[in-house]
């Protein structure tokens, strides 16, 4: 008897619900008062044949054989709600699961749930408060009180309650894919809470505080032509009269971007109090070490760059590789300090710090592929991330790290960089960031590429703009042009098909055109610094929706189909070898704008 119906849920659990029947019927002919029989018989008629009244009348007989059947109870008030929409008696059933399993959270997540189905909220919310009161990681119920928070329009309800459920909650065999649903209801609660929130008042706020701390004015810049999201001048550091902050209007989230720089400039006043501020210089000596550490590894792999370029290149990553060792310790503590001290922050901090992510991930997938940097710099700058995500991680409970594909290596590596930080946060006094920045610069074995120096000791001189920056994005954000695509790159690819749509293929021959004429003014020399510009943009992809400008190009604004036709013309004229890297669906406008360059211009 009891041996039939294991059988039979052996049978169902594989959906071989046809050859499950007979056994259950079998089962009970045999017993008649088999009450599990009975409920899975009643399951199999509602939910695989359809047979709902049929199913009513095995679940009564069910009951009547054991009244505190907890899945009969649980499965009674679903079908009479469902099916029969009678909620006074289903809910009569759902009392009984209450006063007889008070503690199952399984069961009172599942009465939770048919109430959200028929959207009652209000009903459903008693029932998923208790499961998380049970069993605080039980992610499908931080879900459907998540839900039902929103859905009731209880937005910092639904965002808490969302954040905690992504910290605490684990993944179950009954339901693996819920804390992935968990985390986009956590994105889209953490959207609507921006959009009803001004946080221009709460940078604001926190601006008139630091102003009143040492009686120095801040000035808020808009800068399009920062590559970066945003950029802290810290008026000791720059013999100014006033702190300045810069930003790139086309950037996502920038009321954070604001926080954040005003975060690194409340450390600073608070290190230079305590006679403890440094900064990161770049040197004559750290700039001679670097090239002659690099400069055969940049020659080689990079033959077609002119060796004028080539210095500035390097240049550049010297500097990019000092910023980036600067920043993402001190970032560390700067993000820690808005997660603690403006919770009102944490929505918008969340969404910015996931939207980095993503672009992070990208552009160390970028730089391992592509061969572009020697691999001791692209080894620092992947860890140095994966410590940011291992941080966004501990805060907001999203777990990305493995998006990096770290070895076990840079994964040890990261760790005890992270761990170091978590230990300085247990004892932190003011300007131990740079404690902390010295174990990492000496972690990578780099003491000789960057100089860190007491704040007093900057002269006009130094190259001090590397201190206190607040742009959180890797190294690759300021690189050269790629030699693969990235991700960005090549979901434009697919929705955008090489000479597929003539409109946009005209378009972008007029584009063109344009380029050529204005790259015929130039020397070839100057046309590498622009390819090279716009490269650097390009690293993380160009939307044709939004608008550009570079440096190269003074008083230019371009839209976005336009920034990349100049893209495209600038490397078929100055490194044409390596313009199918750049993998832009243009060839067609291209020839399409040769032919009328040519014929404008009397060639054949």
């Amino acid at each position: 008897m009891a041996n039939k119906l294991q059988q039979a849920l052996d049978l169902c659990n594989k959906n071989e619900f046809d050859k499950a029947l007979p056994l259950l019927e079998e089962s009970i002919k045999d017993n008649p008062q088999n009450s599990e029989a009975w409920r899975v018989l009643a399951q199999i008629h509602w939910f695989h044949l359809r047979q709902p009244d049929k199913a009513y009348d095995e679940l009564i007989e069910a009951l009547h054989c054991e009244p505190k059947n907890i899945w009969a109870l649980v499965l009674m008030g679903n079908l009479l709600s469902k099916e029969k929409n009678d909620i006074e008696h289903a809910k009569q059933y759902y009392d009984r699961v209450l006063e007889y399993y008070p503690d199952n959270a399984i069961a009172l997540n599942n009465i939770g749930a048919t109430y959200m189905e028929r959207k009652d909220y209000e009903g459903a919310l008693p029932f998923m408060e208790k499961v998380i009161s049970i069993d605080d990681t039980y992610a499908n119920s931080y879900y459907g009180l998540g839900l039902c928070y929103y859905k009731l329009g209880r937005i910092e309800d639904a965002f808490d309650i969302c954040h905690k459920g992504a910290l605490k909650s684990s993944d179950r065999p009954e339901n693996p894919a819920v804390r992935e649903e968990l985390i986009k209801l956590f994105v889209t609660v953490a959207k609507d809470y921006i959009d009803k929130t001004n946080y221009i008042n709460v940078w604001k706020g926190i601006k008139d505080e630091l102003e009143s701390v040492d009686h120095v004015n801040i000035r808020i810049v808009e800068d399009k032509t920062l590559n970066v999201h945003a950029k802290l001048e810290y008026a000791p550091l720059h013999a100014a009269k006033e702190h300045v902050i810069r930003y790139n209007p086309d950037k996502n989230f920038v009321e954070h971007l604001f926080i954040h720089e005003m975060m690194h400039l409340k450390m600073g006043q608070l290190a230079t109090k305590a006679n403890r501020a440094k900064a990161v210089v770049s040197s004559e000596s750290t700039r001679t070490t670097f090239k002659r550490r690099y400069l055969t590894f940049m020659k080689k792999k990079h033959s077609h760059i002119p060796s004028q370029e080539l210095d500035k290149v390097i240049d550049s990553l010297a500097d990019g590789l000092g910023l980036q060792l600067m920043n993402c310790p001190l970032d560390l503590f700067v993000e820690h300090n808005i997660y603690k001290g403006y919770p009102i922050a944490r929505p918008i901090q969340m969404l910015s710090l996931f939207h980095m992510e993503q672009d992070n991930i990208n552009a160390v997938k970028q730089t391992a592929t592509n061969g572009f940097f020697p691999m001791e710099i692209v080894y620092a700058n992947k860890v140095m991330n994966i410590v940011t995500s291992m941080h966004f991680k501990d805060m907001y409970g999203i777990n990305l790290i493995g998006q990096y594909h770290p070895t076990k290596k840079e994964l040890e590596h990261a760790k005890d960089l992270y761990d170091e930080f978590k230990a300085y946060l247990d004892t932190y006094k003011n300007g131990d960031e740079y404690e902390m920045l010295e174990y990492f610069v000496q972690s990578f074995n780099m003491e000789d590429l960057i100089e860190i120096i007491d704040e007093s000791q900057v002269t006009s001189g130094m190259k001090a703009d590397l201190s206190m920056k607040g742009d959180m994005k890797d190294l690759a954000e300021g690189a050269l042009p790629k030699e693969d695509v990235d991700d960005a790159n090549a979901k434009f690819v697919k929705n955008h098909q090489d000479g597929a749509d003539p409109t946009e293929t005209m378009m972008m021959s007029m584009y063109m055109l344009e380029a050529m004429d204005y790259f015929d003014t130039l020397a070839i020399q100057d046309v590498y610094r622009i390819a090279i510009e716009i490269a650097m943009v390009g690293v993380s992809g160009i939307d044709p929706k939004k608008k550009y400008s570079i440096k190269s190009i003074p008083d230019k604004e371009f839209v976005g189909y336009q920034f990349l036709a100049y893209y495209y013309v600038s490397w078929a004229k100055a490194i044409p070898e390596k313009l199918e890297h750049l993998g832009l669906p243009f060839s067609k406008a291209y020839e399409s704008a040769m032919q009328m360059y040519n014929a404008k211009h009397g060639k054949q």
